[in-house]
This record gives structure tokens, C-alpha cells and sequence, in this order.
């Protein structure tokens, strides 16, 4: 099983993945996505534990496929995962009141 570490930056909601000693992903609000997507784009299949950067402890396992079609949204009651998919120019497609009707979707 693949594994990776993930820093906080201090004093923000942003995160950075460290993936065989390297930057895999810096200053991500979705982190565990993103590294999907990351790694998906380098050939990386299966399971991807992510880890606390500092303990080392296990925070996440997820299956990298899957990971790397969703993004996580912050909702009225709580975080969801929706569909993941990009405009044209290569930005993420803007939220629409449609999305909130999304069911939840199980990562691993």
C-alpha cells in the first residue's frame, strides 16, 4: 500500500502532501483529492494511506481511483464528497444549487 504524509501550513485551512519525500501537493483545501488526482496523473493505482506529517499516525486510506473523481464541498451540515469535473480551461466546474441534492459517496 502506498502511503504519504500531511502537513497543515500553520495558521490556514490549507494542507501539502509529501509523497516519497517529495511535494505532491501544496497549499490544498482537499487534500486527500487532490493527491488522488496527483498521483492518478503519475500512473498510481489502489489504496493510498495518508498520514499525519508530524506523528506519522494513519488519518485516511483511500482508493486513489475513486478519490480522484470527487472533491470534497463544505455544506450547511457538513462536509460532502460530489463529482469532480473541470471546465474547459482546466478549472473546477463552479458549485451549483443542484450539487446539494448529491448524495454522499463512500471513498474507500
Amino acid at each position: 500500500m502506498l502511503t504519504a504524509r500531511i502537513h497543515p501550513l500553520s495558521g490556514s485551512k490549507f494542507y501539502s502532501v509529501i509523497f516519497r519525500g517529495k511535494l505532491l501537493v501544496e497549499r490544498s483545501l482537499d487534500p486527500e483529492c487532490d493527491a488522488a488526482r496527483a498521483l492518478l496523473a503519475q500512473g498510481f493505482t489502489g489504496k493510498l494511506t495518508l498520514c499525519d506529517g508530524k506523528t506519522g499516525i494513519p488519518r485516511t486510506i483511500i482508493d486513489i481511483e475513486k478519490a480522484a473523481k470527487l472533491r470534497a464541498v463544505e455544506t450547511a451540515n457538513a462536509p460532502r464528497f460530489r463529482r469532480h469535473e473541470t471546465c474547459a480551461e482546466g478549472s473546477p466546474r463552479p458549485e451549483t444549487d443542484e450539487d446539494e441534492g448529491e448524495g454522499q459517496v463512500s471513498v474507500s
